[in-house]
C-alpha cells in the first residue's frame, strides 16, 4: 500500500495583546507546543512541521492586517504549505466574513486547516455548519469584549481617571491616575475659548501664543524619551476648541455624561464656541466633489480637492496634486484642474461611452464571459446614459465609485478606467435603488476598460488655469494633412531645443527642408491649445486646410488667432 503524501504543516499562533510577550514562556509558545505535539501524533499520516514561525503577538483577530498571517498567505500562494494547524479557531480570525475569504484562498490552493482543540470535519455539510456556528460565536465574543472595553473606559472617565495617552492640553495626571487642572495651561485654555468666542481667528491666537513663548508641556515617555516642548500649532488649538472634556463632561455614544473632572469652562461658553465654529466652517457635502479620491495626475499623484475664496461652500473649487517627497526631489510641479470643468468632462465622457454600443461590447468582452444577455445589455446603454445624467451628485459619486477605480488627468486628455464587471451590472441596473459599489471577495480579479477624451490642461496657479474642455462624441474625421502638420511642428521644435547652438539654416539642412518651411512650421507651436485640440479631434472649421494654416499670418494673441482662422467671428 503506497504511503500518503507528505503534508507540510504550518503552525499559526496569535495573541490579542502584547502583555506578557517578554516572559520566558508566552501564550504563543504554549499554543505552538500543543500544535507541534498534534503534528507529531500524525506522523503515521506523513505530517511534518515547517520550521517557519508564524506568530502574531499583539494583533487583534477582528481583521486580517497581521504581518505573520500575510507571510503565511504568501507562502500558501507560493505552494509551500499543505496544512495550517491552529490551537483554536478564533486564533485564526474572529470575523465570519474574513474567514469566508480565507477559506476561498485555501480551497483555491488546496490547503486544509486543523483546529487542535476543536474537532470537526469540513469535508461534509454538517462539519461546515458547525464551523460557521463556532465562528459566529467567536465574532459575537469579540464584539461583546469591545463593548465591555468601551463601557469600562467611559466608567473610568466618569470617575475622573484617564484611560491612556497624553492628558488633554491644560490637564495633568496626579499620582492616583486622575485628571487635575494644570494651573499654567488651564488659564491658557480659558483664554483660548474666550478669544475665539470674541472673534479671534485661530492663526492669530497661535501667533499671539508664540510671541508670548508658550509651548506644549515637556514630559518623559515610558521608554525614557523626552517629548513635548514644541510650539503650539493650529492643530492643538483646533483640538482644544472641539474637546468637550473642558466642560467637566465626557461624550459616550452621543450622550453627555458628567465626570469627576474639574471644568475649565462653562457649558454656555462651549456652546457659544461650537456655534462660532459652525458659522465659520460650515459642513461641506463631499459628495459634491464626486471626483475626490478618484482623480490622479499623469505622474500617479492623487489629486485633492481645494477651495479658495471667502466662504467654504461658495469658494472656487479645484483639484490639485498632493505633495509627494519624490516629486519635490525631482522638481515635478503640481497639476491644477478646475473642479467644475473636470467633473463635467467626466460626466460627458461616460455618457458618450454608454451611447456607443461598440465600445460597450469591447469593454464587456474583457471579462471573457460570453452569454446571451450581451445584446440586451448593449440596448440598455442609452437608457443608462440618461439615468447617469439625471442623477444627483451624491448618487452619481456612488455610481462612479462602483464603476471606476481611478481617473487620470494627462496633458491633453482625460482617462477614465471602467470595471468591466461593474459595467455589466450597471447596464442591467433597474434604476430603483442607489447604484453603489458591490462587496467583493479579497483578491478578486477585475478587468478595466479605458475611456479617453480630449482635454486641455495647464500647470500653474489655480487662478490662471486653462479649463478642461470636454468634446462631445460626433462623427468627426480629423484632417490627415493638418494632424501631420501639428506632429511635424512638435518634432521640429524638439530639434531646435536639442541643437540650440546651431542656426535655423543648419537645422533645416539636417531636417532636409528649406529654412522658410522650417520657420512656417515652427509657428504652429504657438497656436492656442484649443485650436490644436480642434485640429487633432477634427472639429476645426471647414475652410482650415494645411496650406491655409501655413500661409496664415501668425499672431501671438490667442483671441486674434481664433478669429483669423475661423474659430470665432471677428468683431
Amino acid at each position: 500500500m503506497p504511503s500518503p503524501r507528505a503534508m507540510r504543516c504550518a503552525i499559526y499562533t496569535r495573541k490579542s495583546t502584547d502583555r506578557g510577550l517578554d516572559l520566558n514562556v508566552t501564550s504563543l509558545e504554549a499554543q505552538r507546543d500543543v500544535c507541534s505535539s498534534y503534528i507529531k501524533c500524525q506522523a503515521h499520516r506523513n505530517w511534518f512541521e515547517l520550521p517557519t514561525l508564524y506568530n502574531d503577538g499583539g494583533y487583534s483577530g477582528g481583521n486580517l492586517d497581521r504581518p505573520a498571517l500575510r507571510a503565511l498567505m504568501a507562502d500558501i500562494e507560493d505552494g509551500r504549505v499543505d496544512c495550517i494547524v491552529i490551537y483554536k479557531m478564533d486564533r485564526l480570525t474572529r470575523s465570519l466574513l474574513d474567514f469566508v475569504r480565507l477559506v476561498e484562498v485555501l480551497e483555491k490552493h488546496k490547503v486544509s486547516f486543523v483546529s487542535v482543540t476543536q474537532t470537526f470535519d469540513t469535508s461534509d455539510s454538517m462539519g461546515r455548519l458547525i464551523l460557521n456556528i463556532l465562528l459566529t460565536f467567536a465574532q459575537f465574543e469579540r464584539e461583546v469584549m469591545s463593548d465591555r472595553v468601551r463601557d469600562k473606559k467611559a466608567a473610568l472617565l466618569r470617575k475622573g481617571f484617564y484611560t491612556g495617552g497624553l492628558p488633554p492640553f491644560g490637564y495633568l495626571i496626579d499620582s492616583g491616575g486622575r485628571l487635575c487642572i494644570d494651573d499654567e495651561r488651564g488659564t491658557l485654555v480659558r483664554e483660548i475659548f474666550h478669544r475665539y468666542a470674541s472673534g479671534w481667528q485661530i492663526p492669530a491666537i497661535v501667533k499671539n501664543l508664540a510671541e508670548r513663548g508658550w509651548r506644549t508641556r515637556r514630559y518623559v515617555s515610558r521608554k525614557g524619551r523626552r517629548r513635548g516642548g514644541q510650539p503650539i500649532t493650529t492643530a492643538v488649538i483646533s483640538h482644544v476648541l472641539r474637546n468637550p472634556i473642558y466642560t467637566g463632561s465626557i461624550v459616550h455614544r452621543g450622550d453627555w455624561i458628567p465626570a469627576e473632572i474639574d471644568p475649565l469652562i462653562t457649558r454656555q461658553t462651549w456652546d457659544l464656541v461650537q456655534e462660532e465654529i459652525t458659522r465659520r466652517f460650515p459642513k461641506i457635502d463631499h459628495n459634491h466633489d464626486f471626483l475626490s479620491g478618484l482623480l490622479f495626475d499623469e505622474l500617479g499623484r492623487k489629486m485633492k480637492i481645494m477651495r479658495e475664496g471667502p466662504g467654504r461652500t461658495n469658494a472656487f473649487r479645484y483639484y490639485r496634486s498632493e505633495r509627494s517627497s519624490w516629486s519635490q526631489t525631482l522638481d515635478h510641479k503640481a497639476v491644477f484642474v478646475r473642479a467644475n470643468e473636470a467633473e463635467d468632462a467626466v460626466k460627458l465622457a461616460l455618457g458618450n461611452f454608454l451611447r456607443d454600443p461598440q465600445a460597450i461590447r469591447a469593454a464587456i468582452m474583457l471579462e471573457e464571459r460570453y452569454s446571451v444577455d450581451i445584446a440586451r445589455l448593449l440596448k440598455c446603454g442609452a437608457l443608462a446614459a440618461g439615468r447617469l445624467e439625471k442623477m444627483e451628485r451624491s448618487h452619481f459619486r456612488s455610481a462612479l465609485l462602483a464603476l471606476s477605480p481611478r481617473i487620470e488627468v494627462h496633458d491633453a486628455e482625460l482617462r477614465i478606467l471602467i470595471h468591466s464587471r461593474e459595467l455589466r451590472r450597471f447596464l442591467a441596473w433597474d434604476g430603483i435603488a442607489v447604484f453603489s459599489p458591490k462587496e467583493c471577495s479579497s483578491g478578486e480579479d477585475y478587468r478595466v476598460w479605458i475611456i479617453s477624451c480630449a482635454a486641455s490642461l495647464s500647470r500653474g496657479h489655480a487662478r490662471y488655469l486653462l479649463p478642461i474642455e470636454p468634446r462631445s462624441k460626433t462623427d468627426l474625421h480629423p484632417d490627415a494633412g493638418l494632424t501631420r502638420l501639428v506632429s511635424e511642428a512638435t518634432a521640429f521644435r524638439e530639434q531646435v531645443h536639442a541643437h540650440r547652438a546651431s542656426s535655423l539654416s543648419d537645422i533645416a539642412v539636417r531636417l532636409r527642408v528649406t529654412r522658410n518651411y522650417l520657420v512656417r512650421v515652427l509657428r504652429i507651436n504657438y497656436l492656442a491649445p484649443d485650436i490644436l485640440i480642434s485640429i487633432l479631434d477634427g472639429s476645426q472649421p471647414e475652410g482650415l486646410t494645411r496650406k491655409a494654416l501655413l500661409d496664415a499670418a501668425m499672431v501671438l494673441d490667442w483671441k486674434c488667432q481664433r478669429a483669423m482662422l475661423g474659430f470665432e467671428p471677428s468683431r
